[in-house]
């Protein structure tokens, strides 16, 4: 099939340390993004 992901053969030539620096880097960004939200609803609410 064309496109399968589950092949083993794939040859995805990223290293680990690239797949889990992007993974983090994607983590910290939602954590802020969810924060910053957080705060802005908290200053609307009380303001």
């Amino acid at each position: 099939m064309l496109g399968d992901s589950d092949d083993p053969d794939r040859g995805d030539a990223r290293p680990l340390s690239q797949k889990l620096g992007w993974m983090a880097a994607l983590w910290l960004i939602s954590v802020g993004v969810v924060g910053t939200v957080a705060y802005a609803i908290r200053w609307w609410i009380n303001a």
